[in-house]
């Protein structure tokens, strides 16, 4: 799609309301709270994700120390990738989201040739397994070997992904730089929590209130809700939301939420919320100058640069930062560069 001249003010509204501008959250477990899930497939640079949305935080030990301490969370959960999510969001939201996960990984299971019988004893074991305190990867591998379910090749990463969506397991500390799973329970709060139009309502807000101005489409695939069911759970909560159509297509955000000055450069992981929290709406990113796709190795850069909630161009953790812009910048432009620079090369990605 052609760039909107609607698109700047969208995109400087997303900014804002993802938490990137406006002074801040108050720590790592409230940046994840706030955005309710963020995507976590690459643990090392999600935590840059995270740190960004903190006020004035620049290094890595506070996302660390919180994702040790089992304040950020990290588990399947919404779609078939990782997310960091809080403890007070995690045993609702696995209840709304995880059996349809599991569901829709069929195929998948069937390719891994595993049955339902199988993810089911294997489950047994990993949850029998962390009973017992904290495993690692390998000697969770060990557990279902002598037991005689081969976790082989991707079959592991079907057992144990399996055990997450039906909330036997969970992130636990990391032990030197192996990850770790714990009891589901250990660190969850017990509780009824949401369910129903309740947690679909929950759903909706979070994600509109946090990400907006963002389409129902939008809010569907990132919820890994059907499209009936995501327009449902927008009608929940669309009196508290203000719509703006533009591009053949509506809109929804918090009307608290307003655009903040400019210019405001980011450097972002390639999997952002920012970026990655839409799919009919993605192209809001795009610029006349910058229409490659967010997504992508370009030549050894894989993550992106934004001005004002828009693409500029790519950036590397190399040597402090390394980065390829589609266009020169003005001064004003240049120094908000050089300053997200200097942030982001005091971060320790690992």
């Amino acid at each position: 799609m052609v760039p909107s001249e609607n698109h700047p003010w969208i995109a400087r509204l997303r900014l804002r309301s993802q938490g990137l501008q406006g002074g801040g959250l108050p720590g790592p477990a409230a940046a994840v709270g706030h955005l309710l899930a963020v995507q976590a497939q690459e643990h090392a640079y999600a935590r840059w994700s995270v740190a960004q949305r903190v006020a004035g935080e620049t290094a890595a030990s506070p996302v660390d120390e919180a994702f040790a301490q089992g304040r950020i969370l990290r588990t399947h959960v919404l779609r078939p990738t990782w997310h960091y999510v809080t403890p007070a969001d995690l045993r609702w939201l696995m209840r709304l989201s995880g059996p349809r996960v599991d569901a829709a990984n069929a195929s998948m299971y069937k390719q891994m040739e595993l049955d339902a019988r199988t993810l089911a004893r294997a489950r047994d074991l990993i949850a029998e397994a962390v009973a017992g305190g904290a495993r690692t990867r390998s000697e969770l591998t060990a557990v279902l070997r002598d037991a005689g379910l081969a976790p082989a090749g991707t079959r592991l990463a079907g057992m144990i992904m399996h055990a997450e969506l039906t909330a036997a397991i969970c992130s636990g500390p990391p032990r030197g730089k192996q990850h770790t799973y714990v009891a589901f329970d250990s660190v969850v709060p017990p509780g009824p929590g949401l369910e129903g139009d309740g947690a679909l309502a929950e759903l909706a807000w979070r994600y509109f209130s946090t990400r907006g101005p963002a389409t129902v489409r939008d809010f569907a695939w990132w919820a890994g809700l059907r499209a009936g069911e995501a327009r449902a759970a927008l009608d929940l909560v669309r009196t508290r939301l203000t719509p703006h159509h533009a591009d053949s297509r509506t809109y929804w955000f918090h009307e608290g939420v307003q655009p903040g000055p400019e210019p405001r450069v980011s450097l972002l992981p390639c999997y952002d919320e920012l970026v990655i929290a839409y799919s009919e709406s993605r192209d809001v990113l795009r610029t006349g100058a910058a229409t490659f796709a967010p997504l992508g190795n370009h030549d050894g850069y894989r993550h992106v640069v934004v001005l004002d909630g828009q693409l500029l161009g790519h950036w590397r953790p190399e040597h402090g930062v390394q980065t390829r812009l589609v266009r020169p910048l003005s001064d004003a432009e240049a120094a908000a560069l050089a300053a997200a620079s200097e942030r982001c090369a005091q971060f320790t990605f690992r």
